[in-house]
């Protein structure tokens, strides 16, 4: 999929994904609240997994979906909790919808309306407008590597889980009050309630955060130099494209 989203995901909408047939919502910080921020991020990294999280010398995973990994992570019984969780972050994307878990498929269903079957064919179109709601960052902290015992299904699953309860467990204690630090820094910083604040998703909560550090350092360069100082380097365009 190759859609600029930009403009949905800043001013908040519903986002149509028409290769599933859904319209996902983006949550509110105060509807992220409801569920807690741990089952949040659980739920989310679960649902963006990716392939590239796997390293293997020169073993080639490419006949392996995403969506593969994924029902391996939700079929298992020692991952219960990540499952749970999955359905909780579904419920916030999907309010008008039931979700079900079928041995080879979501199943998305609302009164009146046929059934929306998500499944290794449209999984991937899914999961890309997640991973942009979610801001989701590919960087080598996300891409944890794996290794394989061998190309066995089970086995995959097996180091997949172990090893994201390490990285989830590692993101869950730093991640715990992002949104109660950057709804306190931003109501101080920018003097808009916390009230308004909740309001937004995450897209527009990180872009403001950044907007806003940026404009400090630029506000503090202009000071500095009004005040006779000299900074040996001036800071980045605080109006520069983000995204």
């Amino acid at each position: 999929m190759d859609k600029d989203l930009r403009l949905a995901l800043m001013t908040g909408i519903d986002i149509p994904i028409p290769e599933c047939k859904l319209v996902v919502h983006q949550p509110r910080i105060e509807e992220i609240a409801f569920l807690g921020d741990t089952p949040f991020f659980t739920g989310t990294q679960t649902l963006c997994l990716y392939k590239s999280m796997f390293v293997q010398g020169n073993v080639d995973l490419d006949d392996i979906k995403n969506f593969q990994i994924f029902m391996m992570v939700m079929t298992e019984k020692e991952t219960a909790d990540k499952k749970r969780c999955v359905l909780d972050v579904l419920k916030l994307l999907f309010p008008d919808y039931k979700v079900l878990l079928t041995p080879r498929s979501l199943v998305f269903q609302k009164d009146g309306l046929e059934s929306v079957m998500i499944d290794e064919e449209n999984f991937d179109f899914l999961q890309e407008t997640l991973r942009s709601i979610f801001c989701v960052n590919l960087g080598p902290m996300d891409q944890q590597a794996f290794n394989p015992a061998d190309d066995k299904a089970r086995e995959i699953a097996e180091k997949l889980m172990r090893g994201r309860q390490r990285v989830a467990a590692q993101k869950g204690s730093s991640n715990s009050s992002i949104f109660v630090r950057y709804l306190s820094v931003l109501s101080i910083g920018l003097r808009i309630p916390i009230q308004e604040l909740q309001k937004y998703t995450m897209y527009q909560f990180y872009d403001l955060i950044e907007r806003y550090s940026l404009y400090m350092n630029w506000d503090i360069d202009v000071r500095t130099r009004l005040a006779g100082g000299k900074p040996d380097s001036h800071p980045e365009n605080w109006m520069k494209d983000l995204h």
